[in-house]
């Protein structure tokens, strides 16, 4: 397989041909000076910025430059994400933002409507719920709460373009300290109780952080099923019903989430099934 890069029309400047070719570009990529500071010197992280930039048929280096590492984890600018989500083929058209209220009553509504589909779906996302203490929630609230709101609406209708993504507002300081975000991911067989000595407040940050928490390690658990029955094993398991049914309780939203995973990685290894079925069948 040769390491050529080809130059297309189409979209993209660069067609990339195999692992071979994604890995000459990640070496090249990492060697840039011009690529943000956390992906020079390291080719792996450069090769996990191509493979998304190939999955959402964007530049990879127009990619590089929306990046940037937050405790850990690699995190696409707002911008990048929403420009992600119109452009991933599954809307009709384009996600629309309808602003009301004033200050803290300030929320916008988010809808598009999925290709093969005549009713738009929304969320609703509240100024006082999404804001952090980032600057930028003072200076544009608007366009924040646009961005805030495209990945609130992507996450539950469209999961399969927000898988493993992360934006770095999403790691942010809430304003509102009633609401908590946590990036520590529990083991799904810990018992996930608050506290005995918790006040009300705090008890029910607590049963936040934990249904969050609970609900990130059931999508990894889903997304990391390799074959069908193991996935439906999964999902059959009285581990995974209890705790989905413990995250509903909290937030209902994001079991709804972990549901959406669920059907956009079934129907992935359905039709990874069908392929295997289909080669096995083609005469020698």
């Amino acid at each position: 397989m040769s390491n050529e890069i080809i130059t297309s029309t189409h979209g993209n400047s660069l067609t990339i041909n195999g692992m071979g070719e994604a890995f000459e570009l990640a070496k090249a990529m990492a060697s840039a000076k011009m690529v943000p500071q956390c992906l020079q010197g390291s080719p792996g992280d450069c090769l996990m910025v191509i493979e998304q930039a190939m999955r959402w048929r964007m530049s990879p280096f127009a990619v590089a430059q929306a990046t940037s590492v937050v405790k850990g984890k690699l995190c696409f600018e707002g911008k990048l994400v929403s420009a992600a989500i119109q452009s991933s083929g599954v809307l009709d058209g384009r996600l629309n933002y309808e602003f009301t209220g004033d200050g803290k009553e300030r929320m916008v509504i988010c809808s598009g409507t999925i290709r093969g589909e005549k009713k738009p779906r929304t969320v609703e996302v509240t100024l006082e719920a999404a804001r952090t203490e980032n600057v930028w929630w003072s200076k544009t609230p608007d366009q924040m709460l646009a961005y805030h709101s495209s990945r609130v609406w992507a996450r539950r209708h469209a999961p399969e373009v927000m898988l493993g993504v992360y934006s770095p507002e999403e790691f942010d300081t809430p304003s509102n300290h009633n609401r908590q975000q946590s990036d520590d991911v529990i083991d799904v067989e810990e018992d996930p109780r608050p506290q005995k000595q918790a006040t009300p407040e705090k008890d029910k940050e607590e049963k936040e952080k934990n249904a969050k928490n609970l609900a990130d390690e059931l999508i990894n658990r889903v997304q990391a099923s390799k074959t069908l029955p193991q996935l439906e094993n999964l999902i059959g398991s009285p581990n995974y019903n209890k705790y989905l049914s413990e995250v509903r309780k909290v937030l209902p939203k994001w079991a709804s989430t972990v549901e959406d995973n669920v059907e956009v990685v079934r129907t992935r290894l359905q039709n990874t099934d069908h392929q295997n079925d289909a080669m096995q069948e083609m005469p020698e």
